[in-house]
């Protein structure tokens, strides 16, 4: 019996651990690889869920075809390992959305290295507009946005009396998240760098 909801338990906390870790480890590293991991967890978390509950209807109907353990204790127990065995699927949930929130944004990072401050920074397009303010030298701004719909991505700014505009980004759309350096230069040149290009 003892066995049964101690197989229960580790199929409730098993996938919980090893989903987090995977979401944890993918935050702090962006490795490709930990995507497929994540995936092959969920499908995996779906048959431990099945085995862990097999597992605790056993434990439950041997546990109360003995009368003499409290029933109050049986319940508590029962109760907290069907939650823990749940939890799992509102887990991969938040997850799942967390990492498509943060894959589908844009992000776009502004360098000033140039020797005057650039104010009125913008970038635009698409359906979004993400102001920058003002940027001293040396200063360093990152703004991140969804796309709304399809479109180019302009970068535009004032530094005393000159006026930078340019397209940062030939092509956007919704649900297409990626991430751009743009850098005003010393000599007043703009250079993009964009990481998916």
């Amino acid at each position: 019996m003892n066995r049964a909801y101690r197989v229960a338990l580790i199929c409730g906390a098993l996938p919980l651990l090893v989903g987090v870790s995977i979401f944890l480890l993918w935050l702090i590293t962006r490795w490709d690889w930990l995507m497929m991991a994540g995936i092959f967890t969920l499908y995996g978390g779906v048959a431990v869920f099945f085995i862990g509950s097999i597992a605790l209807a056993r434990f439950c109907w041997l546990a109360f075809r003995m009368p003499e353990l409290p029933r109050r204790r049986l319940w508590l127990s029962t109760l907290g390992c069907g939650t823990l065995l749940l939890s799992n699927f509102a887990v991969a949930g938040g997850i799942t959305a967390s990492v498509i929130a943060i894959e589908t944004h844009y992000t776009v990072i502004v360098h000033n290295t140039s020797q005057q401050p650039l104010s009125g920074v913008r970038v635009f397009g698409g359906g979004c507009e993400a102001d920058f303010g003002t940027i001293p030298s040396g200063g360093v701004v990152r703004r991140s946005f969804w796309i709304q719909h399809d479109g180019e991505l302009e970068f535009r700014a004032v530094s005393g009396a000159t006026t930078y505009s340019k397209i940062i980004d030939g092509y956007v759309t919704n649900s297409m998240g990626d991430h751009t350096t743009v850098t005003i230069n010393p000599d007043g040149t703009i250079s993009v760098f964009n990481k998916n290009a």
